[in-house]
């Protein structure tokens, strides 16, 4: 038989072997010639000498001569030998030959459908039933679980390489497309990336109309670096979450969080919040103050209370009625004065004035108790509860702690064209 290329050739003992039950491997490669032999072609020593196991597993080669070669005269390929005869039993049954290394699925379309479900995070099962659906016929699949997870193991060490490189690339092609877009990065002393900010037009837009309010949080296990990430995040005017920007940083610091006010203050145009919400970071409250000098702090209330969960657990098991008497108090006064006559009332009916976790609160509480905040419009914010849901969307929808910088910021579009439609979806619902 005569082909125009070796892969021809190869592509047809393939095939062959897919009828007959075996699977096949390229033994020796020449310029002028090819060998494509049976895959339990060979020998291997299973023990050692003295008769101490070897390997883990047995080993399929039994010395099998079943093999073609192909050469190559002038410009076609033909078989040259050819051996037919194994020494070991064939299957032919499709469901086990779609097993064998040779006869899995390579094929490029397949291939490039199953990479495009791995980025949407589609799971390896729903990809199979996926294909298994496409295919007619599940039995058939050229491929299994452990195949889809080899795959995107390998794309994922693909994508790792120059990631940085590739970030600047995303970042420069995307502000040549949009000249408002932008990012900053700094790196240390070795070079080496420390923090990244960048901010879409559509953030700037956001930020120009609802950026009174901003709650700002951090979290982790979104990257492949353990980078943790921050996002600024307010609220429209359907009361939904918008996003003003995004940073990735090294550590959280008292240092690094002034880097990434600034950078926040300077795409923004200089323009401060009025109100900032965070938690009760020490470091971040530090920076807050040196960078949003006209801004207004405001600490999480969930923040507060979850820090004293264990102690006020206590003591809501050994005085009865504390419980709702407290939350009562830190959600309904209206001015701080009501706040503070309900308080003491709170804490001198059950005896509690010089309980320490209620004099932590109580002295923090122009910081974290609505009743301080009413002449200041927040949004109907009191606490990062808008930053935290955005982190948990983005983390469980989107990037995991696999996920390469480049990667990251393309995914991190995504999100806001998800915003994006859910706010046009409700502008249209509202008219």
């Amino acid at each position: 038989m005569v082909f125009a290329t070796c892969e021809e050739g190869y592509e047809f003992y393939r095939q062959y072997a897919r009828e007959a039950g075996f699977g096949i491997k390229k033994h020796k490669n020449k310029t002028m010639s090819r060998l494509y032999a049976c895959y339990r072609q060979g020998s291997s020593t299973f023990y050692k000498t003295g008769g101490e196991r070897k390997l883990a597993k047995m080993s399929k080669r039994v010395g099998c001569k079943a093999a073609v070669k192909i050469k190559l005269k002038g410009t076609e390929w033909f078989y040259e030998n050819v051996e037919l005869e194994h020494n070991h039993a064939l299957n032919p049954n499709p469901c086990e030959v779609k097993h064998m290394r040779s006869q899995k699925n390579k094929d490029p379309v397949i291939m490039e459908y199953v990479d495009d479900l791995q980025q949407s995070g589609v799971s390896p099962i729903a990809t199979m039933n996926v294909l298994a659906t496409l295919n007619g016929d599940p039995e058939l699949l050229p491929m299994n679980d452990r195949d889809l997870e080899n795959r995107r193991a390998a794309n994922l060490r693909e994508e790792q390489v120059d990631d940085v490189k590739k970030l600047m690339a995303f970042f420069s092609e995307y502000r040549t497309h949009n000249p408002k877009f932008y990012y900053d990065i700094e790196f240390d002393s070795a070079g080496v990336v420390k923090n990244i900010f960048w901010s879409h037009a559509s953030c700037q837009a956001n930020y120009a109309e609802f950026g009174d309010v901003v709650t700002f949080d951090t979290t982790y296990r979104s990257n492949f670096y353990c980078m943790p990430l921050g996002m600024f995040v307010g609220s429209n005017h359907h009361l939904q979450n918008v996003i003003f920007g995004f940073v990735l940083v090294r550590d959280e610091t008292q240092k690094t969080f002034e880097w990434v006010f600034r950078t926040f203050k300077n795409c923004m145009e200089r323009k401060d919040p009025i109100c900032i919400l965070t938690d009760q970071d020490q470091a971040m409250a530090n920076a807050l103050q040196a960078v949003f000098v006209r801004t207004i702090h405001r600490l999480c209330r969930w923040h507060m209370l979850n820090k004293h969960a264990e102690s006020l657990n206590k003591l809501y098991h050994s005085n009865k009625g504390l419980e709702e008497k407290l939350l009562t108090a830190v959600n309904h006064p209206l001015t701080p004065a009501e706040f503070e006559n309900a308080w003491q009332e709170m804490v001198s009916e059950y005896e509690l004035e010089s309980d320490p976790t209620l004099c932590s609160l109580y002295e923090l509480r122009a910081s974290w108790i609505a009743s301080y905040f009413k002449d200041i419009f927040c949004g109907r914010m009191t606490s990062t509860q808008r930053s935290e849901s955005t982190n948990r969307m983005v983390k469980g929808h989107h990037v995991d702690d696999s996920t390469p910088l480049h990667v990251f910021a393309k995914k991190m579009y995504q999100v806001l064209q998800r915003r994006k439609d859910a706010e046009g979806q409700e502008t249209v619902a509202s008219q």
